[in-house]
């Protein structure tokens, strides 16, 4: 299967750019340290557990929309050395993780499911132009997709949330290309890169 890098490499050959790295490997020091300070936030500010309303007849889409637009203030309030900030511009990635010494922005993609499933080979989009990570983020560039999972009951207008999973994103994680580069929890599970289930 194609990696994340070979994406880019393609994608940038595809729209006319001149090759640049968009895609680098964590740093075993870097990945501690936003764990660490991943972990402290979840417990600081009680994310585990925690309420989220929901708006009656939301489909899941908008459900898992209302759960991301929940958790990026509490997460954000508890980090430590790090904050998340909103990416302007449409498509990927949709937040920035900033650490603030040395500064440091990553490309931070969130997700939430109510449904974490090994073997799931359901698409999750994660990139599908180069454009606004080669305006936005200069080398080194790393990756982290932080997915929500939460319960939630059919009947219910609030969403409990269960946990978060980050996922160090690496130039050699393996992705499905259709005209955007996506994962699913099959090839997250099996990946060749570092995750931290929260």
């Amino acid at each position: 299967m194609p990696t994340l890098k070979d994406f880019f490499e393609d994608l940038q050959n595809r729209e006319g750019q001149q090759y640049r790295e968009l895609i680098h490997s964590w740093s075993p020091e870097l990945r501690d340290s936003i764990v660490s300070a991943f972990e402290k936030a979840v417990s600081d500010v009680d994310v585990k557990g925690s309420i989220c309303p929901i708006k009656p007849r939301s489909t899941n889409q908008s459900a898992g929309n209302q759960v991301e637009k929940y958790i990026v203030p509490k997460l954000d309030s508890g980090l430590s050395g790090f904050s998340i900030s909103k990416c302007r511009g449409s498509g990927y990635p949709d937040q920035i993780l900033i650490q603030h010494t040395p500064r440091l922005q990553i490309p931070l993609e969130m997700k939430a499911t109510s449904k974490w499933n090994e073997k799931d080979s359901n698409r999750r989009v994660i990139t599908s132009s180069s454009k606004k990570l080669r305006r936005q983020f200069a080398a080194p560039i790393y990756h982290l997709l932080l997915t929500v999972l939460y319960s939630k009951q059919e009947e219910e207008d609030y969403a409990i949330i269960d946990t978060i999973r980050l996922d160090f994103i690496e130039p050699t994680t393996t992705v499905n290309i259709r005209l955007e580069a996506s994962v699913n929890h099959k090839i997250l599970v099996d990946g060749y890169h570092y995750s931290k289930t929260i």
